[in-house]
């Protein structure tokens, strides 16, 4: 994309005057906005955010500074927009695996939701959400965002556990808890995977023994549910 291209309507100045104390609005529709929060994940993820600058975030397009600050009023006011920008992507990319799923049966669906939560990550994604975590310490938005983020994906995650497996499921298991534990094994995995490296499997394998121990665990659960059915 050109330096000159996808220019937007001009940002009122009421707004402008607001965009110290606030993060700017921006529109994620918009091909300028959308490659700078993208270039932006890349660098906050690969530099880290406290020496990445809105020069360099620029750079990465071939964009002028000003340019990118003209979108965001800050460098904290970006990594606030990043943030989401980058979760909503991830779980678009969750919704889109389970969509396209050719499983029949409950089990089988649920356990290819729960592949897709690790196949669709990201190095980049990753090494963001270290930032995320690392930032929020001193910033109170950035940590209530992330936690806001974090539930909606428990909530998607809770929603899609109860609609794979049915109603036995709910009367059987904390489907909320098992989302949170989901959610803690994919993170935690990640992080060990990204700092290892390209190219290791252990991350990976371990995901697959931890599926592996789930699915025995779910499995168990049908001779009770079959036992309270008769």
């Amino acid at each position: 994309m050109s330096a000159e291209a996808a220019v937007s309507e001009p940002i009122p100045n009421e707004t402008r005057q607001q965009s110290d104390v606030a993060p700017r609005a921006v529109d994620w529709n918009n091909p300028r906005v959308a490659a700078i929060l993208t270039a932006a994940a890349k660098c906050f993820a690969r530099k880290g955010f406290s020496t990445t600058t809105l020069a360099e975030i620029g750079k990465e397009l071939g964009l002028r500074k000003s340019i990118v600050h003209y979108y965001f009023a800050s460098k904290a006011a970006l990594i606030h927009e990043v943030q989401s920008f980058m979760y909503n992507k991830y779980l678009d990319r969750v919704r889109e695996v389970l969509s396209s799923s050719k499983e029949t049966t409950q089990q089988g669906r649920a356990m290819d939701a729960l592949k897709s939560l690790w196949e669709v990550r990201s190095a980049t994604n990753v090494g963001l959400s270290i930032e995320v975590w690392s930032a929020s310490r001193n910033d109170p938005e950035l940590k209530r965002r992330a936690a806001a983020l974090l539930a909606e994906k428990r909530r998607l995650i809770t929603e899609g556990i109860a609609t794979a497996m049915g109603p036995e499921a709910e009367r059987n298991m904390n489907i909320e808890a098992l989302s949170t534990l989901l959610l803690s094994v994919v993170d935690g995995l990640s992080v060990a995977s990204y700092v290892d490296g390209e190219g290791t499997t252990r991350a990976d394998e371990a995901y697959r023994l931890f599926l592996y121990l789930l699915r025995l665990g779910i499995e168990n659960l049908e001779p009770r549910t079959a036992a309270k059915a008769g």
